[in-house]
């Protein structure tokens, strides 16, 4: 075995493997792995959502270090399924590196995903959660509209801009402005909640969720790294939406959203919105409606908790625990990451738009919304990764066996 090719080949499912959306704890356990399987000791890895550096020992006692630097990261859960299954069959089998080297390169030329079904799950994404936060009829004709816009922009402009900030500021700048002239000109009755519901698919929020996960898991600067980006993007957002309510003076602070009134289609809308967000971040088959189920189940839990306990913090930790729950049992039945899972089935939890609103209310200079909407964003943030971290807890010393 050529030790230095086949530590540079680990390397490089560990890149692949943060470029379409794998946790930190994940890809430094899977490189540890496929490293120990190999023959390779004294494996020391450290991993950011940019960087990977690591210096193992070779079965021959050679130390050797090396590097990657990782751009243009997105979810991608094809890929990180059959990366996953790639290190699965590597520990087991130990091909030699050329074999491995043949087998990464063909998931690395996987055929991507076709362009209508990633406008179809943005115009899923974007109009299920427009019905979430109490879209009428009417409102679906500019919320597919923006969904449509942006789901163009996202796929012409993500690879070339890799500041949120900026990405961020131009995109919801042409939303809002295609909103507001829609609402204008007779085409919808609620501009609020029609935004919110669109830019979901810009700020789900999942960068501050993730962020404050990888902090549990000690993973200091990959959390500090993913907050940061995630609260950048936001402002972009509040930037861009800020500008034309300004230009066309159709800012509405009546218009803060609140959820349907309908529990029913509260259900189904986020069952719609997670089958989106399953296929805007590649899933295929029966993932996706396992996905749409787990959606479903976590707001469900959400609301019958809310219900006897008022509390969205109680609330967030309860469906969190039952989302992080399914994920993994799901994990099992089907032998992949539990990323797949989790990070749809929360969708519903996440507070994209408390996000927003702080950020809004940091642009306006409104202090009252700054502290109620921050307050209600902290909170469910907590909930949600206290929720995840009894999950990871069981998971670790209940289930996860020695190796």
């Amino acid at each position: 075995m050529n030790s230095e090719r086949m530590h540079s080949l680990i390397l490089d499912v560990g890149q692949e493997m943060i470029r379409c959306g794998g946790e930190i704890h994940r890809v430094e356990d899977t490189m540890h792995r496929l490293a120990r399987s190999y023959g390779f000791v004294n494996c020391n890895l450290w991993v950011v959502p940019s960087n990977i550096q690591s210096t193992f020992t070779s079965p021959e006692g050679k130390i050797q270090t090396q590097m990657r630097h990782i751009k243009g990261a997105s979810f991608n859960f094809d890929v990180l399924d059959q990366l996953n299954s790639l290190s699965r069959w590597a520990c087991v089998e130990i091909p030699d590196e050329e074999t491995f080297a043949a087998r990464l390169e063909s998931i690395r030329k996987s055929k991507p995903q076709s362009p209508w079904l990633t406008y179809v799950a943005g115009v899923l994404c974007g109009w299920g959660f427009g019905l979430f936060f109490g879209c009428d009829l009417l409102d679906s004709i500019p919320a597919i509209l923006a969904s449509l816009l942006t789901t163009f922009l996202v796929r012409r402009l993500s690879a070339k801009e890799g500041n949120p900030l900026i990405l961020n500021f131009f995109i919801s700048f042409l939303d809002e402005t295609l909103i507001i002239l829609c609402v204008r000109f007779g085409l919808g009755h609620h501009m609020g909640y029609i935004t919110v519901g669109v830019i979901m698919l810009l700020i789900s929020g999942l960068g501050a969720t993730n962020g404050l996960r990888d902090l549990v898991h000690l993973d200091t600067l990959s959390g500090v790294i993913n907050i940061t980006a995630s609260i950048t993007g936001a402002i972009g957002i509040a930037l861009g939406i800020a500008l034309p309510l300004l230009i066309f003076r159709s800012w509405d602070g009546n218009q803060i959203t609140t959820l349907n009134a309908s529990v029913m289609l509260q259900l189904v809308s986020a069952t719609i919105a997670s089958v989106g967000f399953s296929l805007w971040f590649r899933s295929k088959g029966l993932r996706v409606l396992y996905c749409a189920v787990g959606g479903l189940l976590s707001w469900a839990v959400y609301l019958v908790v809310y219900h006897f306990l008022p509390s969205s913090f109680g609330a967030s930790l309860a469906a969190a625990f039952v989302c992080g729950l399914y994920a993994q049992i799901m994990a099992r039945i089907n032998k992949t990451p539990a990323t797949i899972f989790s990070t749809v089935c929360i969708i519903p939890l996440i507070p994209g738009a408390s996000l927003y609103y702080t950020m809004y209310g940091i642009v306006t200079k409104d202090l009252n919304l700054i502290y109620s909407k921050g307050l209600e964003l902290f909170m469910v943030c907590f909930g949600i990764v206290l929720g995840y971290m009894i999950v990871e807890v069981m998971n670790r010393f209940l289930w996860r066996k020695p190796h």
